[in-house]
């Protein structure tokens, strides 16, 4: 338990060291102002029958939910989340892992991310008598930033330099500067794709052609692929309203940290934790831990890995732990990417043919 709780520690504190350690990486970025909205849907299935031996060998899969809404302003703040992933067999749901939580930040200075907070977390697992509930006050700190503007500028350098329409990179300051451009508000897109191509111009010497310019257009104005980043670690005191194992209800111990960070343009990896219990915390507590990195590959193709873990441990009885783990990849157009493969097979042993069937669904939506 101790390990656990240190390694997760860990994972959070370097995610969110590492975002702010580059001398101009994505996380550089601070925007003024924060509103984040992100829904995921996804589902797998494999089906294998080897019709020489009697029933399906194979036939299961996942369905799963993400949800996260940031707003952060530099007063106050809040977070929502939630993910629910559910295991079938013969298409019927066998076992199920979910939770949601919310936190309230009010942060006592602009200058310094100190923050008082409120907050409430539920989770249900299957082989749990119930689900949990708590809610939690207490004191935190960190900040978290929309770095979406710089990740597009990154972006639109990589395809002019592709594109050999400049030579070399723009610079940290030009970059800087169509972030700033791409984050602002303008009358209309016109201005605002002007204004970033004005500074392109002057920052790299050249003219851009009719075509550089609608590809600078498409990226400046495309709504999809949000990028965030930042740290916050924050502890209380709380009261279990609904115990897993029908403990009676208490005051709990609550500690959590979350962390974002985006390792390049492409890619968003989010971590959380939340630990919970009475006094005697060692001996009784709730473990809530997720994690996720979510990559696009190219404009068509990308993957998702998502890890989440409950461990729940009640008093005097063994702790129970649930886990899920997925690999996502897929290739479509727009928000939705489908992926199916159906394939009959005899090898020269066999008595019959197999089939085998796999599907494979997710879509994104930034609301």
């Amino acid at each position: 338990m101790k390990r656990t709780v240190l390694f997760l520690v860990i994972v959070g504190f370097t995610l969110g060291l590492g975002a702010s350690a580059a001398a101009l990486g994505i996380c550089s970025y601070v925007s003024p102002e924060t509103n984040l909205t992100d829904l995921g849907l996804s589902f797998s299935y494999h089906y294998f029958d080897d019709w020489a031996t009697p029933g399906v060998d194979t036939s299961g899969g996942r369905a799963g939910l993400d949800f996260n809404h940031l707003y952060d302003s530099p007063d106050f703040g809040f977070t929502l989340t939630g993910n629910a992933g559910l295991l079938l067999t013969d298409f019927f749901p066998v076992s199920g892992l979910g939770d949601a939580a919310g936190t309230f930040r009010y942060y006592f200075s602009q200058d310094m991310p100190a923050f008082g907070f409120g907050g409430l977390e539920a989770s249900v697992a299957s082989g749990q008598p119930q689900p949990a509930f708590h809610v939690s006050a207490g004191l935190g700190y960190g900040r978290f930033s929309d770095v979406t503007p710089l990740a597009k500028a990154f972006r639109i350098e990589a395809e002019l330099l592709k594109a050999k329409a400049i030579r070399q990179s723009l610079g940290d300051s030009a970059l800087l500067g169509i972030a700033t451009a791409i984050g602002s508000y303008f009358a209309t897109p016109e201005e605002q794709v002007a204004d970033v191509v004005n500074q392109i111009q002057a920052a790299s010497g050249v003219t851009l052609t009719p075509r550089q310019v609608l590809t600078i257009e498409d990226l400046v104005l495309a709504t999809d692929d949000t990028r965030y980043c930042g740290w916050s670690v924050q502890a209380g005191v709380g009261y279990q309203l609904l115990d897993p194992y029908n403990q009676p209800p208490g005051f709990l111990v609550t500690a959590s940290a979350d962390a974002a960070f985006v390792p390049n343009p492409a890619g968003q990896v989010l971590f959380h934790a939340g630990l919970s219990g009475p006094v005697n915390i060692l001996n009784q507590n709730t473990l809530a831990a997720r994690a996720s990195y979510d990559c696009a590959m190219s404009e068509t193709s990308s993957f998702l890995v998502t890890y989440t873990l409950l461990r729940v441990q009640p008093l005097g009885l063994p702790a129970g732990t649930s886990q899920t783990a997925a690999l996502l990849l897929a290739s479509g157009v727009g928000r939705a990417d489908m992926g199916l493969q159906v394939s009959l097979a005899k090898a020269a042993n066999a008595s019959a043919w197999s089939l085998d069937i796999s599907v494979s669904a997710s879509i994104s939506f930034d609301l």
